[in-house]
């Protein structure tokens, strides 16, 4: 770059920020009016970067949206036939009880039903690791 693209300017800095940036060129083996370049040149990035973050975060959103619905649709369709599968089995085996237990050793099918009911909304209350270590 030649010195017409730089602009002129005095700017005092506390002994200590100035030892700092001194260490630096002297460790980089760089001019100071680089290294002051370059870190204010930073800054400006950063501060770009804050004052954008609303916006940077909605593009995140949106493209995280963009990988995971395909999943999501996938994974809640995969639940709704488990749940049409579960209801299925449910009402089969209530219907074969109906059906195939001569009428002397039938139950009230009803209090059957509400009583398997209850512990399997037990059982999906009950942690992982928990009925996991009873096997």
């Amino acid at each position: 770059m030649g010195e017409e693209n730089f602009y002129k300017t005095t700017i005092r800095l506390d002994k200590k920020t100035y030892e700092k940036l001194e260490q630096i060129t002297k460790n980089r083996d760089e001019k100071l009016a680089f290294v002051i370049r370059k870190y204010i040149e930073k800054g400006l990035a950063m501060e770009y970067v804050d004052e954008s973050k609303d916006i940077i975060a909605t593009l995140i959103r949106e493209q995280l949206e963009v990988v995971m619905k395909p999943h999501i649709e996938r994974l809640a369709a995969l639940s709704s036939k488990s749940g049409h599968m579960s209801a299925t089995a449910a009402f089969l085996n209530v219907q074969a009880l109906m059906d195939l237990v001569p009428k002397e050793n039938k139950r009230n099918v009803r209090e059957m039903y509400e009583n398997a009911r209850k512990k399997s909304a037990a059982y999906m209350k009950t942690k992982t690791e928990d009925w996991e270590n009873d096997i």
